[in-house]
């Protein structure tokens, strides 16, 4: 008999510690938010996300699999949605429905004449879906590099396309000259040109916080995104990731 109600004590101790395991293990779950992004390009916006990310996971702020970007197949604004809306997660199954956190991270990208660009409908269209889908959105007027010169000066004069590239290009170089000698217009999109670069902006990174805010506050109630350029929010979505460090 003694054994007997040593080892059922022993079953129920095992029993108890199992519920407290899985207790643990899903509050641990839901304290780690689940964030869906989608973006408009392959490699700079996604990667600088990534690099962001990274941290989190390294400190256990965030799991591989509690961040996902969605399969990228359009370049247009609503067709980001698209994306967003259309993931499926290989593993888990879960849809962009599931998260916590959906984004879609687009550009006005103002049409030009020589081709290329967005339409006004198509981005406003975006916006409005986004708004009906509850979706986030971290956009940049007119592209998504108006981030990283935020990170320089503060700024609220139009600016094309190509001058705000040249613009960021200059200050690169000048902040490391080394590292960005051979920094231009194409090869500020690659994947590991994007990486120096988040590296290299990182500690400027509330400057380009504090400046984004500021900018939207230029622009005041009636802001519109597609015609106040520059504009961007893109300083939401980092300031949601870099709230996940207090977590």
């Amino acid at each position: 008999m003694g054994r007997r109600k040593d080892k059922e004590a022993e079953q129920a101790q095992k029993r108890e510690q199992t519920k407290q395991d899985l207790k643990r293990k899903s509050a641990t779950k839901e304290q780690i938010p689940d964030i869906i992004i989608a973006c408009e390009d392959e490699a700079s916006a996604p990667t600088y996300f990534k690099m962001l990310v990274k941290q989190l996971r390294d400190v256990k702020k965030i799991t591989p699999d509690s961040f996902v970007i969605a399969e990228h197949t359009n370049t247009h604004p609503t067709g980001i949605l698209e994306d967003l809306v259309n993931h499926k997660c290989k593993f888990s199954g879960k849809t962009y429905k599931d998260f916590r956190h959906k984004w879609i991270i687009i550009d006005r990208d103002k049409e030009r004449v020589n081709g290329g660009g967005h339409s006004v409908e198509d981005f406003n269209n975006a916006l409005a879906q986004a708004k009906r889908l509850k979706v986030n959105v971290a956009y940049s007027n007119d592209a998504f590099e108006l981030w990283y010169l935020l990170h320089f000066n503060y700024l609220d004069s139009a600016i094309a396309r190509d001058d705000l590239l040249t613009k960021v290009i200059e200050k690169l170089q000048a902040q490391n000259a080394s590292k960005f000698a051979r920094l231009d217009k194409d090869t500020i999109k690659q994947v590991d040109v994007t990486e120096h670069i988040f590296e290299e902006l990182q500690a400027l990174q509330e400057i380009a916080i504090k400046n984004a805010e500021r900018l939207i506050g230029f622009h005041g109630e009636g802001h519109n995104p597609e015609s106040d350029n520059p504009s961007t929010t893109v300083h939401k979505l980092v300031k949601l990731l870099n709230s996940l460090w207090s977590k």
